[in-house]
């Protein structure tokens, strides 16, 4: 059967787009999307960038996108911060992001959002004000309710990822991903 030129430029389409979204990681495996790179500060005032200050290391990260979510963000960010606040090689932030929040009342909802944040985690509360699009892709948002859990590694790739509330199952699922990228990055 003879191939046609129209054919032959959709499969090179086709597969051009493919070799975007399969980004291979140094550890072999294959890490499906990248996080943007981003700078933001934490309610605590510590500037932070990433994926930059992840190298060597993972990091946790749970989105919210809407005012609704941020119970079940603070579910996540709760057992998160048992399991992880003082460690110093898994990174966790909690991401409310904001980018579609008009300018004019911004303040004031970051103001509010500080305000029900103990000051123990707000080393840990990251406000996100850009790539609002790019984040909703790579969570796959899908519900304005629901948390965003991604983990991530040294290099910004997504190894593994969740959403909704938290459960004792998603917690360990959870926290045997992020040991297997800590061991991984530990080689690297």
């Amino acid at each position: 059967m003879r191939t046609t030129f129209g054919g032959a430029v959709w499969r090179l389409t086709l597969g051009i787009l493919l070799a975007g979204w399969f980004v291979p990681s140094p550890a072999g495996q294959v890490a499906t999307v990248r996080i943007p790179s981003f700078q933001g500060t934490t309610f605590a005032g510590r500037p932070v960038s990433l994926p930059q200050q992840l190298k060597g290391g993972v990091g946790v990260l749970v989105l919210g996108f809407s005012k609704s979510s941020g119970g079940v963000c603070k579910g996540w960010g709760q057992r998160l911060a048992q399991s992880y606040r003082d460690s110093h090689d898994v990174m966790y932030f909690q991401m409310p992001v904001l980018e579609s929040v008009p300018q004019l009342i911004r303040g004031m909802v970051v103001k509010s959002i500080k305000s029900g944040v103990p000051e123990a985690e707000q080393p840990h509360f990251l406000p996100v004000f850009s790539h609002e699009a790019e984040w909703r892709t790579i969570a796959r948002y899908s519900s304005a309710e629901d948390a965003y859990v991604l983990v991530v590694d040294g290099q910004g790739g997504v190894r593994w990822q969740t959403s909704g509330k938290v459960t004792d199952t998603g917690f360990e699922a959870l926290k045997q991903r992020v040991e297997t990228v800590r061991a991984q990055s530990a080689r690297e």
